[in-house]
């Protein structure tokens, strides 16, 4: 379990740090991300503490929508919303003083870079089976209430988490911030990227934890957060 629970932590800061990576990259960030970055554009708080804020607003609704059939267990995921937005203001801490290139190449290359690292996190963090991100625990709540199929209910949310962020961008800020080609590039990359890493790494990773039973063979892609 220590095991586990190391690789799920490793997990969080290297997908945070992928998130760093795309909002370096100024070419838009990925859907679950996006009403955070957008509320850091808005307000003077750091982009990590909104991210907590919107993680424990959906464990909130996930509550909500299950009543008494919202497990304990799943109060875990407030833990894992405070981990995580603590990584995501450390890793944007360190590549603070890296300019944000003007080079629209090294713009792009900076957005697969962060698809990659996202995904590299995602295959950590899922495929250890430790406990969902809110976003997608709350996903899979909806899928379930609603009847329809998780990879359908997760192109509704991510569509409407980017519809809510661009209604708070050009309502306070005047013009669309947070969108845009990058964000297009999570969506098509990262779920790639995790196929890429769950095929080369989850022998070893097999290995490291002498139980095949305790990592997944393959990380669906439909279940990708695209941002965590």
């Amino acid at each position: 379990m220590l095991k586990k629970i190391g690789l799920y932590v490793l997990g969080l800061f290297i997908l945070a740090l992928g998130v760093s990576i795309s909002v370096k990259s100024n070419l838009g960030v990925s859907p679950v991300s996006s009403l955070a970055y957008v509320l850091s554009l808005i307000f003077p708080v750091k982009m990590g503490y909104f991210t907590m804020g919107v993680f424990i607003l959906f464990i909130l609704v996930q509550f909500l929508l299950l009543g008494k059939e919202f497990k304990f267990t799943s109060s875990l995921q407030v833990l894992c919303s405070v981990l995580f937005g603590y990584f995501v203001n450390f890793s944007n801490a360190l590549l603070f003083s890296i300019e944000v290139p003007s080079n629209l190449p090294v713009r792009l290359f900076l957005a697969v870079l962060s698809a990659a690292v996202c995904g590299l996190g995602i295959f950590l963090y899922v495929g250890v089976r430790v406990m969902p991100l809110p976003a997608e625990g709350l996903t899979e709540v909806i899928s379930v209430k609603v009847k329809k199929p998780f990879s359908k209910v997760k192109v509704f949310f991510d569509l409407t988490m980017l519809a809510i962020s661009v209604l708070f961008s050009v309502f306070f800020l005047g013009s669309i911030k947070g969108i845009g080609l990058g964000t297009l590039i999570s969506a098509l990359l990262i779920g790639k990227f995790v196929g890429v890493f769950s095929a080369f790494l989850k022998e070893p990773l097999a290995l490291f934890l002498k139980n095949k039973e305790q990592l997944i063979t393959a990380v669906p892609q439909e279940k990708v957060d695209g941002n965590s």
